[in-house]
């Protein structure tokens, strides 16, 4: 299933939710423009300390091999990448950034490993963040999906400590956003693509159900493959943020309207 778009209309513009999609398209415009080839050393010396490797190289994990080339598009995804090694450790590995190493889980957030990934990503935020930003504000907004992202990271981090694979994508961050319109708009129609064999149809399906499937799929495939090349434990751990984030960023008059769903 594909959600298409929603029938809830936005009240205002949404700034934030398209300021966030225009800055992750724009940095992977950005990291289409870097090298592909190997022109730079990466020094494998702080990495080997710790016991971590970056993910394509765990056949160096030898006596004496202390670096290996890289390209440019690389070196920028393990710079600004959310790196489980980095974070459980607390040190800054090769390439270093200029700021702390906890806020790449932030920066992580506007990286994406390809063009499917970032448009998933984007039309999912598109669809249902522009809704979430009216229950809650543009601020309250950007600090919610920013948490949501944070702990769905340490999530997969808490389950993959010792991993050099960058993590990158706004998945959690917009788990989170899904999550906080699952309990406000329950009841609200997504329009839906659906193939049936060879077909594909639309329907619209409420919130509850889609949003819901969404998440049960999710979690079992986390439960079943918790590391992985798709970092599900992060969707779960954004989801479940989102849950519990969420009565505490809408505004004041915002009700919790999958409560009265399900328990009228």
């Amino acid at each position: 299933m594909i959600p298409i778009r929603d029938r809830r209309p936005s009240y205002r513009f949404s700034w934030v939710t398209v300021s966030l999609i225009a800055i992750n398209v724009i940095v992977f415009i950005f990291t289409l423009s870097l090298g592909t080839q190997p022109d730079r050393t990466l020094d494998l010396t702080k990495w080997k300390d710790y016991g971590v490797l970056p993910y394509d190289y765990q056949k160096l994990e030898q006596p004496g091999v202390t670096e290996v080339r890289i390209s440019p598009k690389r070196n920028f995804y393990f710079k600004y990448g959310a790196i489980p090694g980095e974070i459980a450790s607390l040190t800054d590995f090769p390439p270093a950034v200029p700021f702390p190493i906890l806020f790449t889980l932030i920066t992580s957030t506007f990286l994406h490993g390809g063009i499917f990934h970032l448009g998933g990503n984007m039309l999912f935020l598109w669809i249902f963040g522009d809704n979430v930003e009216d229950a809650m504000g543009p601020v309250r907004f950007l600090l919610f999906y920013f948490l949501a992202g944070i702990a769905g990271a340490l999530l997969q981090i808490v389950a993959n400590s010792g991993s050099g694979t960058p993590m990158v994508g706004a998945s959690g961050a917009i788990a989170g956003v899904m999550a906080a319109y699952l309990l406000l708009y329950p009841n609200s129609r997504i329009v839906t693509l659906v193939p049936i064999f060879f077909f594909i149809t639309f329907i619209e399906i409420p919130a509850l159900i889609m949003v819901g499937l969404w998440f049960l799929f999710e979690l079992f495939r986390a439960v079943g493959q918790p590391v992985g090349k798709v970092a599900r434990l992060a969707h779960v751990g954004g989801f479940i943020a989102g849950v519990l984030l969420t009565p505490y960023f809408k505004k004041e008059f915002i009700k919790i309207r999958l409560w009265d769903y399900l328990f009228k």
